[in-house]
């Protein structure tokens, strides 16, 4: 059986371009919490279940963890370039590979948050910077949990990807 080689190309409007796949999966404020079973009892002795409440989870892997994690990914990544400083403003592109049972309870900008705080400080001075923000997220084939961070200082020259998203303008669309 002959084996087929892949060749993968960064595209050029991605400056930075760093993750890992098949690692452990980015956690969100809403890992933290679990829902609460509670009942409220009226004057009659009814009872009626209360909803929207939650406890925190004992969990060992915490937000903190998976923050690190990022964060020593971008310092390997930023090693050469360095840090982008203020005032210059920074497109970030964020493809996130969820398991399956995962994807439907996990919200697409907690998880960027949780990436944005692990980058700041790293990759960029202050997430203030972040102008332009595209996210994804998708069940992997492989059924791995995984990130892609691609990281770009926007300027004349590099416009990044948002610059070519247009929801109105003042010529017609094709």
């Amino acid at each position: 059986m002959k084996k087929e080689n892949i060749t993968y190309y960064q595209n050029p409007k991605v400056e930075i371009l760093f993750g890992y796949f098949g690692g452990q999966p980015i956690l969100t404020k809403q890992d933290q919490y679990k829902p609460l079973h509670a009942y409220e009892v009226d004057e009659n002795g009814n009872e009626s279940k209360l909803k929207n409440l939650y406890e925190k989870k004992d969990d060992k892997a915490s937000i903190q963890d998976i923050k690190k994690i990022i964060a020593e990914y971008a310092t390997e990544a930023f090693k050469e370039r360095g840090i982008i400083k203020k005032p210059a403003q920074v497109e970030v592109l964020l493809s996130f590979s969820i398991k399956e049972n995962r994807f439907g309870k996990v919200d697409i900008d907690n998880l960027s948050k949780t990436v944005l705080d692990g980058l700041t400080g790293v990759a960029f001075e202050d997430d203030v910077q972040v102008t332009s923000l595209i996210v994804n997220k998708h069940i992997h084939p492989m059924k791995v949990d995984a990130i892609f961070i691609g990281v770009t200082e926007l300027t004349d020259k590099q416009k990044g990807f948002g610059s070519e998203i247009k929801l109105f303008g003042p010529e017609k669309f094709e």
